[in-house]
């Protein structure tokens, strides 16, 4: 399955979502919520100082603050920080900053179980020991379109990995910079379980579509690799890919 989405954006028929310690967040959904289907969706946490509880998820994901500011757990967040967590990895709380904040959630299918919170003794239950992943990438920095023109040729930084022999294997998080007209080809999604590409700066042309600042493009990991083109001005891409799992 390869998905092409549009600037992820806030949507006008975005979800009110009321969460049990009366922390209220809105939820942009950009894909269907289907089991099967990649799932990227966009939060905005934007009471200062609200909170989502410490809690896991049955499922791999990263999430990509993009706006605002806060704290993970007693880290401080600002954009653009990437974090990654596996299935049954506990995080959080999400404490918003006084602007409040926004970050993307993606991951290689939909979670029909949604959020576990730890605090609650059945959620508890059933959180499985050991095998626990948890990885930040800090201080991601959006290039310029000028610093984008300037570039001769196609820089690829990986600011997230794993090894190969890890549980994990197949993790990455590259930061790919493309000056006017380049063509870059990333790598085979089968190496992991599915990729999410997304728009930091600039435009790309994928399968005849063109995708602006925030547009993304979700591939599972059958299809072939994720090929692009920079528009006039380059591009600055944001590659993730998930681990790879058997069965």
């Amino acid at each position: 399955m390869i998905l092409s989405i549009p600037p992820m954006l806030p949507r006008p028929d975005k979800i009110h979502v009321v969460r049990d310690n009366e922390t209220e967040t809105w939820r942009s959904d950009f894909t269907e919520r289907c089991v099967g289907t990649p799932q990227l969706l966009l939060v905005e946490q934007q009471i200062p100082a609200s909170a989502i509880l410490p809690h896991y998820h049955c499922i791999d994901q990263f999430q990509i603050f993009m706006d605002g500011s806060g704290k993970l757990g007693n880290h401080p967040i600002e954009p653009i920080a990437i974090h990654y967590t596996n299935a049954h990895t506990g995080y959080g709380p999400i404490v918003a900053g006084e602007a409040g904040m926004s970050y993307y959630v993606v991951r290689p299918s939909f979670d029909i179980e949604g959020s576990q919170y730890i605090h609650v003794p059945a959620a508890r239950a059933r959180l499985r020991p050991g095998g626990k992943r948890y990885l930040l990438a800090e201080h991601v920095h959006t290039r310029t379109l000028a610093d984008l023109r300037a570039l001769d040729s196609t820089t690829v930084e990986r600011v997230l990995d794993v090894p190969q022999d890890d549980s994990d294997a197949g993790v990455f998080a590259d930061i790919v910079c493309m000056g006017p007209g380049q063509r870059h080809e990333g790598p085979a999604p089968e190496l992991g379980g599915g990729q999410v590409h997304i728009v930091l700066q600039g435009t790309v042309v994928h399968a005849d579509t063109v995708l602006g600042t925030r547009g993304a493009v979700a591939v599972t990991p059958d299809e072939p690799s994720v090929t692009v083109t920079s528009g006039p001005d380059g591009a600055q891409l944001m590659v993730l890919q998930y681990p790879k799992r058997l069965g």
